[in-house]
């Protein structure tokens, strides 16, 4: 799967093999930032927003999938104390360390086991990167296992591909085991400048239990 110069074919990247995916970050950091915020790029605010509002600022707070840093610096600007990025773009963590918001940062492919102790974190944020992730339910409940009982796992999910990786039902398990509730938004605007994400994404904020 390629992109274009111009970011057209992007969609389609999240049928892309892990490695054809990294590839395509890796290649993209020099223009990434200018790119998706002329597209109106909005998730990071809207994410650090209800981490701000659930008041989990005050500990370790995971930016999975950090790329180059603009959920961190959302995170940083809503008073979090400490932010932890991962992503699995090696010169995308590059470029998030040059923010100077995160206090550690690792190369982590999120489809795996996570390297972290159970509970460490007050909440996880992962924005825009489930498209990338064939198995949403390994992952939550990944993240589930990090986070701290009552704190917010809060992500975003296209609206195209809500139903081909079957997040009701994923969602619906997760809740019916007691792990967390869920809260799911309406469609919202997910890169609005970019032709090829009308439908937008929803806003799904998980508390733990």
């Amino acid at each position: 799967m390629s992109m274009n110069a111009d970011g057209q074919g992007l969609a389609g990247v999240s049928d892309a093999s892990p490695a054809d995916v990294v590839g395509v970050y890796d290649g993209w950091v020099s223009t990434y930032d200018t790119d998706v915020l002329s597209w109106g790029y909005e998730v990071p605010g809207r994410l650090a927003s209800v981490i701000a509002a659930a008041g989990a600022t005050n500990g370790d707070v995971l930016d999975a999938g950090c790329g180059t840093g603009l959920v961190g610096l959302a995170l940083d600007a809503v008073g979090v104390a400490s932010v932890i990025g991962a992503d699995f773009s090696p010169e995308s963590i590059d470029a998030a360390r040059q923010r100077d918001v995160y206090r550690e940062l690792h190369v982590i492919d999120l489809s795996q086991p996570l390297p972290f102790t159970s509970q460490r974190f007050l909440a996880v944020v992962c924005g825009g990167v489930f498209s990338y992730l064939a198995d949403p339910e390994a992952v939550l409940r990944e993240f589930l296992r990090i986070v701290r009982r009552g704190g917010p796992i809060v992500f975003t999910q296209r609206v195209n591909l809500w139903e081909s990786r079957q997040m009701d039902a994923v969602l619906q398990r997760l809740a019916d085991e007691g792990r967390c509730t869920v809260d799911v938004s309406p469609p919202r605007p997910y890169l609005p400048g970019h032709g090829e994400f009308d439908d937008g994404v929803h806003d799904v904020t998980l508390t733990t239990s």
